[in-house]
C-alpha cells in the first residue's frame, strides 16, 4: 500500500459508525516508522492539529481508516511536527534521493508500507520526472536499510 493512496480517505469510528475526519498527512520518524495520522479540519486554533496515533488505528483499508472511537483523536501543536510525508518543513515527498557517490536518482514520489505488518515503511517510489515516469516507469527502493533521511536529501548507499 502507498501513503498517497490514503491521503483524503475518511476516518470512521467503529463504535458509532460516524466519520470523524479525513486523512491529511502522516508523521514519520527518522527510523522509517509511521507514528501519527494527521486529520483534516485541524483544531480550533491555527497552530493546533488533530492526530491519531498509529497504535489507535484498528484497520487501514483501501477505502477508509478505522479507529475505535473519538478518544483516539488528540490535539497537538503544529510546531512539534518534526517529519511528515506530505506537508511541513521536513516533508519527505519531493525530497531528492542521492547516492553516496553523488548521483541523483530522482525525487520521492510515494512511500510503501504494509498496514497489516505494522507501521514500518518498506520502500520508496522514486520519480525521475514526468516524461521518464511515462516512458520507463518509476523506480522503487525496497528495504530501508542503507537510507538516511537528511534535512535536504535522502541518501542511499550506492549499489
Amino acid at each position: 500500500m502507498k501513503l498517497l493512496e490514503l491521503i483524503g480517505l475518511p476516518v470512521y469510528e467503529i463504535e458509532t459508525g460516524k466519520q470523524v475526519s479525513k486523512v491529511k498527512d502522516f508523521r514519520i520518524t527518522e527510523q522509517w516508522c509511521i507514528t501519527h495520522i494527521e486529520l483534516e479540519g485541524s483544531g480550533r486554533k491555527a497552530n493546533v492539529i488533530s492526530v491519531v496515533r498509529w497504535e489507535d488505528v484498528t484497520a487501514c483499508g483501501e477505502d477508509a481508516i478505522m479507529i475505535a472511537n473519538d478518544k483516539a483523536i488528540r490535539q497537538t501543536e503544529a510546531i512539534h511536527i518534526e517529519r511528515s510525508f506530505l506537508t511541513g518543513k521536513a516533508a519527505m515527498r519531493d525530497l531528492p534521493v542521492v547516492t553516496t557517490e553523488g548521483s541523483q536518482l530522482g525525487w520521492v514520489a510515494d512511500v510503501y508500507f504494509q498496514p497489516n505488518m505494522g507501521n514500518h515503511i518498506t520502500g520508496l517510489e522514486i520519480s525521475d520526472g514526468l516524461l521518464s515516469d511515462l516512458l520507463e516507469g518509476r523506480r522503487q527502493i525496497d528495504g530501508m536499510s542503507g537510507l538516511k533521511w537528511g534535512a535536504d536529501v535522502i541518501v542511499v548507499e550506492e549499489s
